[in-house]
């Protein structure tokens, strides 16, 4: 089992020299999408249907592309997901390396693009790409889009649990607030390498939080909110976070479930366990419960909205490093201990981007939602970076789908 993972890429990677890859092995399956097998004939038990001709439901076992939508697709054919593919696999390193560079770097990383060793009987397991490459995942999700002219552009749109209550940010304001955010975690201590424990449910402060953290080089471990407070207490007492970030609660449907309290009994129980926190930023949800009514530990507890807004709206950003960690998620513990795997900047970064733009076939008009919450991988790479990597706009949605219209 790996603890440890510098890039996510490296998941299909095979340890046998790639030259001797035998290309209709691993592409079989999109080598026979573009015929039927000889002899088939029709496959009459098979409904089908072609895309803009008619509505697809339900009965539908197949459906096509047709030729316009095929066209304008990134990817426009299986012959052409197989030249990408077969390059990915022959010459990764130059694939890998032309794609990386649609992104920006203050520094261009070594000769060696990868290194990898996935053979335990050759050493220890190591993965690593872009080593020596100088970034920030941040700033190539927002100040890279913003100086293309993106910044009036919508990032987020919000929908919270209650009907009507909603809001969006642009590209340059929800940059401000990154930075204002950035800010303040500086002011009280936080520095690169430094872990936050952000334990939010789906607001804007979420992917604000995590963007945040990376701005400046901290490492973010988002817990999800509907996790005990045992569950969290066990990941704080792993990381040792320099801050909690939460909110008092949250409103899922017509249930409010207190935050702020699972999160007060989680720092008791790490207290007792010789890992204390120092600041637990507390988000105000009024929608779901007031300041006055949440439960307050003078000197730790900080109002989001009484300190954060007074930063600057700027902040520099850290350079770091492609093998520098940009965060920690845990596994969900179902089957024992909670095993922390970190993920390094520069591979997640350019995998996260690629795999949006060419799965959802991203076009810059396109209003993106990914249901997954932040708490999970799929909601790191298809709510946070992946999309804003490429400059997409995103739906965050607080509450729980309803199909009672």
């Amino acid at each position: 089992m790996f603890i440890l993972i510098t890039d996510p890429m490296a998941t299909p990677r095979r340890s046998s020299p790639r030259k001797n890859l035998a290309t209709s092995d691993h592409l079989r399956h999109v080598e026979s999408m573009s015929t039927l097998p000889s002899g088939a004939g029709n496959i009459s038990h098979l409904n089908s249907v072609i895309l803009g001709e008619a509505l697809a439901s339900e009965e539908n076992d197949l459906v096509f592309p047709n030729e316009e939508f095929s066209r304008q697709a990134h990817v426009s054919s299986p012959e052409k997901y197989l030249e990408m593919y077969r390059r990915s696999i022959e010459d990764p390193a130059g694939f890998w390396s032309d794609t990386a560079s649609g992104f920006y770097w203050k520094q261009k990383w070594g000769q060696q693009v990868y290194s990898e060793n996935l053979d335990v009987t050759k050493g220890s397991i190591n993965i690593e790409w872009f080593k020596g490459g100088i970034t920030n995942i941040c700033y190539n999700a927002l100040d890279r889009n913003i100086e293309a002219g993106y910044g009036g552009k919508i990032a987020i749109y919000w929908e919270g649990n209650e009907l009507g209550h909603d809001g969006s940010l642009t590209y340059k304001g929800l940059l401000e607030k990154v930075c204002q955010l950035s800010n303040y975690l500086k002011d009280i201590g936080v520095r690169k390498g430094d872990t936050i424990v952000i334990y939010l449910p789906m607001l804007m402060e979420l992917p604000i939080a995590m963007l945040a953290c990376a701005r400046i080089g901290a490492v973010h471990s988002v817990v999800f909110a509907g996790f005990s407070a045992e569950s969290l207490a066990q990941r704080i007492m792993d990381c040792k976070p320099k801050a909690v970030i939460t909110c008092n609660a949250v409103r899922r449907g017509s249930k409010v479930i207190h935050l702020k309290d699972i999160v007060d009994d989680a720092l008791v129980e790490s207290a007792k366990n010789g890992v204390s926190v120092e600041v637990c930023l507390t988000y105000e949800n009024q929608s779901a419960m007031k300041r006055e009514t949440t439960k307050w530990l003078k000197g730790r507890d900080i109002w989001w909205q009484d300190t954060v807004f007074k930063y600057q709206t700027t902040c520099a950003v850290e350079w770091v490093d492609a093998e520098d960690p940009l965060f920690l998620l845990y596994t969900s513990g179902s089957t024992g201990k909670p095993k922390g795997v970190l993920h390094t900047t520069g591979g997640y970064m350019i995998y996260t981007a690629t795999t949006f733009k060419y799965a959802f076939d991203f076009k810059p008009s396109d209003i993106y939602w990914c249901t997954a919450d932040c708490g999970w991988i799929t909601g790191h790479s298809y709510v946070t970076y992946g999309p804003m990597l490429n400059g997409a706009t995103v739906v965050v949605f607080e509450g729980v789908t309803n199909s009672n219209f």
